[in-house]
């Protein structure tokens, strides 16, 4: 088994800077901004994939309780949740249905393309994508019991390389103006979520440092887009499976701060 790679934490111009390394982690740092601001979050995701499948396993049930109570109750679990129950694939359906997250963006870097899963409009969301819990007979079909797992109740099969299709919501593309409209407009607390696999990843070709520098300077206007994130996590993405080249991951690791930096460290200075 590799070893657990424990979340290293920054502060650039003051904005907490979270290093993890599968992107799934990211899921206990929403739960604690979400109960922190009692507000639904706002996610941005650069990232070389959508990590918008189904399947996650439910936790227990929150009928009859507060919602920020219910997440509470949940915080002391969420850690080998993230870790050991849902994977890298299918992590950020639970952030929706227990209304954590309320939109995500997602800028997919080597594509130059930006789609939204819900939007934001001031402080409130419209048009996020819904979910459901299946149990008994219907788990036969998505291979586990207990408290059974939460799917999309309106995904579309999408073919994955090496792989049968799989189910995510249906995502809505925008322009970047229309992303950077929102954001301006947007009154609820935003988290980044940066893969490295965005800046470089085990299938892209080419020379790295010349593929990195086209790619960050499209992250870069995304990054500007949004005034002051909440946090930002960087996923390293070496384990369990790899999706960054082992002999790149720390430089393009200190590319990103680099550009974290340069937007958020000169904007707000120590």
């Amino acid at each position: 088994m590799s070893p657990v790679f424990r979340p290293v934490e920054l502060f650039i111009g003051g904005i907490r800077t979270i290093i993890i390394d599968p992107h799934n982690e990211i899921l206990p740092f929403w739960f604690r901004e979400a109960l922190s601001s009692r507000r639904r979050l706002i996610a941005v995701r650069i990232d070389a994939h959508h990590d918008m499948f189904q399947c996650s396993p439910a936790l227990p049930a929150c009928e009859g309780r507060g919602k920020f109570e219910f997440i509470a109750k949940l915080l002391p679990a969420l850690q080998d949740y993230s870790r050991y129950r849902v994977n890298e694939g299918n992590f950020t359906c639970p952030g929706f249905h227990y209304e954590v997250i309320g939109a995500l963006y997602h800028f997919h870097p080597g594509k130059n393309r930006m789609e939204a899963y819900g939007r934001v409009c001031g402080p409130e969301t419209e048009d996020a994508p819904k979910t459901a819990t299946v149990r008994d007979a219907q788990m036969a079909v998505y291979g586990g019991g207990g408290c059974g797992r939460i799917v999309w109740v309106d995904g579309q099969p999408q073919e994955c390389r090496g792989c049968d299709a799989r189910i995510a919501p249906r995502a809505r593309r925008i322009t970047l103006s229309d992303f950077k409209r929102d954001l301006q407009d947007c009154e609820l607390p935003v988290a980044i979520g940066f893969d490295l696999d965005g800046l470089y990843g085990n299938e892209d070709r080419g020379p790295p440092e010349d593929v990195v520098k086209k790619r960050l300077d499209r992250i870069v206007t995304v990054i500007r887009s949004v005034s002051r994130p909440a946090f930002i996590c960087l996923a390293r993405s070496q384990t369990p499976r790899s999706y960054v080249p082992q002999n790149l991951v720390d430089r393009l690791q200190e590319a990103a701060l680099g550009l974290i930096n340069d937007v958020y460290g000169k904007r707000f200075p120590a």
